[in-house]
């Protein structure tokens, strides 16, 4: 989950305009990361203006009225909800009475802190609330918020805030589900006795997602490339990675998982425990890589032949649950992991006959259609000739323009020109070639490499 900031701005630029009209309207966005362990997920909720980029800018949040931020970091279940507010000659860090009420009846005067605001989507008053507590409820169930400094009372407004109110019930849930002895409950956590287990880092929960990729040696079987991974698309967020290497005995697979090592130093003794959906486990001896690592995994890295027992477990379960044996707690796998680690083993198997193709090979998320590869893989792939001519037909199906690019052969993008909604236009290409779609700047939104015979390709990313 991407996170979003925007530029440094103090309070009083902030807030030193002309008071908001009664009863604007703004809209709720939920912004969540759930991390393996409670106290490194961050859960955001903010609400912003209609029309507003509720995506903010590249790795930062929005900026909006009202700012929450579920305080996990603290292990306590409290909430930080911030209010935009004129503040009269307060300044940071003075104490101000604050009133908040609601249409659904519930009225509250609380000590609030003056914060300004920086970084952050909001600077105002700052409240700490619990999780859970009469504050949020109000705040689930009210169409109509009221809140101000207390004696400035011109400044103290009507919000409507009756969009996406749900958000705010989904946002207060989670926050005290990860409080001290609380446990993430979501409607997408798998069944079975891995779910039981730990967190589900899953594509529906987190956005990790399985992912492989082939890149052959024509001439030199040691520089083939096999990979697979389970992760975040475009990020440094890396739970599993695994890649196919020879070794004396024939081709085998090292990979690492993220695990809890605390107290232990690289090259220390760990073993990994799998576990099936079905109850099926198997454990796996390795030794703690990462202790020290600001990027990368930080957990056990081991090796298996390519035909060993464990596979069984790892490669055959749509949900696997992994931990460090002795170490505290774990997460849970979901998605296409069997569609994706059973190619991967395959490929790594006969690694010494596999044939160049062109690109690399990454697997699609659940659903997508045939030809998909995700944007990450910009600057990574590139075009090659497979010698099988395929007229691919493009078709915009998304809500706005849309331009094709074409990755050369050196890697190089080639403007092919832009289809407008509903537009279609055809290219004569190759399987083993490479394109981009963008948006108007420019910003890619999925790439395509045709499979051998495929006539059309929808583009449907927004």
């Amino acid at each position: 989950m991407t996170f979003h900031r925007l530029f440094p701005l103090t309070l009083a630029a902030s807030l030193a305009t002309a008071p908001l009209a009664a009863q604007e309207a703004f809209i709720w966005v939920y912004d969540a990361e759930f991390a393996i362990f409670p106290s490194d997920s961050q859960l955001n909720l903010i609400a912003i203006q209609p029309g507003a980029d509720a995506s903010g800018p590249e790795n930062d949040l929005p900026s909006g009225l009202i700012w929450g931020h579920c305080q996990a970091e603290f292990d306590s279940g409290e909430i930080a909800l911030r209010f935009e507010t004129f503040a009269g000659a307060a300044q940071a860090g003075d104490p101000v009475a604050f009133t908040l009420s609601g249409s659904d009846g519930s009225s509250f005067t609380l000590s609030a802190t003056i914060v300004n605001r920086g970084f952050d989507p909001t600077g105002g008053a700052e409240i700490i609330v619990e999780a859970g507590g009469p504050e949020m409820t109000m705040l689930a169930n009210s169409d109509i918020v009221t809140y101000g400094v207390v004696g400035l009372t011109d400044f103290i407004l009507d919000f409507d805030l009756s969009t996406n109110r749900a958000y705010v019930a989904e946002f207060d849930e989670d926050c005290g589900d990860l409080a001290a002895g609380g446990a993430l409950q979501r409607p997408a956590a798998p069944s079975g006795p891995a779910a039981a287990l730990f967190p589900d880092v899953g594509p529906d929960i987190t956005g990790h997602v399985w992912t492989r990729f082939t890149e052959v040696s024509e001439d030199n079987v040691f520089e083939t490339f096999v990979e697979v991974f389970y992760g975040v698309p475009e990020t440094d967020d890396v739970l599993v990675r695994a890649q196919c290497v020879i070794g004396a005995q024939g081709p085998q697979v090292s990979f690492q998982v993220a695990a809890d090592i605390a107290g232990l130093a690289d090259g220390d003794a760990a073993t990994l425990r799998a576990t099936a959906a079905d109850g099926r486990s198997v454990e796996i001896p390795g030794s703690v890589i990462g202790s020290f690592a600001e990027i990368g995994i930080s957990g056990i890295e081991a090796t298996l032949d390519v035909s060993d027992p464990a596979w069984l477990v790892l490669a055959t379960s749509p949900v696997l649950a992994l931990e460090r044996v002795g170490g505290a707690g774990g997460f849970t796998l979901t998605g296409n992991g069997p569609n994706t680690l059973g190619p991967f083993l395959a490929d790594c198997a006969n690694i010494d006959q596999l044939e160049v193709e062109g690109g690399m090979q990454p697997s699609a998320p659940i659903g997508a259609q045939a030809g998909y590869l995700a944007c990450d893989n910009f600057g990574r792939v590139s075009s090659r000739d497979t010698g099988q001519a395929i007229n691919l037909n493009f078709v915009n199906e998304s809500s706005g323009f849309r331009g094709l690019t074409w990755i050369d052969p050196d890697g190089v993008p080639v403007d092919m020109g832009g289809l407008n909604p509903g537009q279609a236009t055809a290219f004569t290409t190759d399987p083993g070639h490479v394109w981009m779609a963008t948006d108007g700047p420019g910003n890619c939104l999925e790439m395509i490499q045709p499979d051998a015979g495929q006539s059309e390709y929808r583009l449907t990313v927004e």
